[in-house]
């Protein structure tokens, strides 16, 4: 018992260690750090191909800017929204959709409505040709069965033919019998 004890102590320490190292890569070493090295090495290659060329450089200052945060996102389509008069801001501070926002949207919705009964005519008329295309092949199966099958079907048909007589004559002679 204390052996498997130990073993799985053993691996649970392992496997901790192996997440620590990796976590521990990942942090040191991320796929963002190597693509900016690269094009920094592919920016000096051909700031020097272009000095060489007699080129000058200029100094241009770099802005980073971080990605807007959902609230930032937000506060900007609002913003937008009013600038191009779509909604109005009223003395409580809540937005109202103005006569020109109802228009957009009414206009918007006719077009996707419009999309919309388009697709479906699309998909109709995708599934009409499926059908007959499916009715053709039905129809043209016969003709494209091996010749050996159609002759089966030739002999059973006759076969059948046979029987239904001789069904009817004997038939008639149990009507026969019964009568004497």
């Amino acid at each position: 018992m204390p052996e498997t004890e130990e073993k799985a102590q053993t691996a649970d320490m392992l496997v901790a260690h192996l997440l620590y190292g990796k976590k521990k890569h990942d942090e040191q070493k991320s796929v963002e750090n190597e693509e900016v090295d690269h094009l920094n090495k592919g920016t000096d290659y051909l700031t020097t191909l272009l000095l060489e060329q007699g080129i000058k450089e200029t100094k241009t200052k770099a802005v980073k800017q971080k990605p807007l945060t959902v609230e930032e996102l937000k506060k900007q389509f609002v913003k937008d929204l009013v600038n191009n008069g779509y909604v109005t801001i009223d003395d409580s501070g809540r937005t109202v959709m103005a006569e020109k926002g109802h228009k957009f949207l009414e206009q918007k919705t006719k077009n996707a409505e419009d999309k919309v009964a388009l697709a479906k005519l699309i998909n109709l008329r995708y599934r009409k040709s499926l059908d007959r295309k499916n009715k053709k092949q039905s129809k043209t199966g016969k003709k494209t069965k091996p010749k050996s099958i159609r002759a089966i079907g030739k002999t059973v048909r006759r076969a059948g033919r046979k029987v239904k007589a001789k069904a009817g004559k004997v038939k008639k002679k149990i009507k026969r019998k019964r009568r004497i």
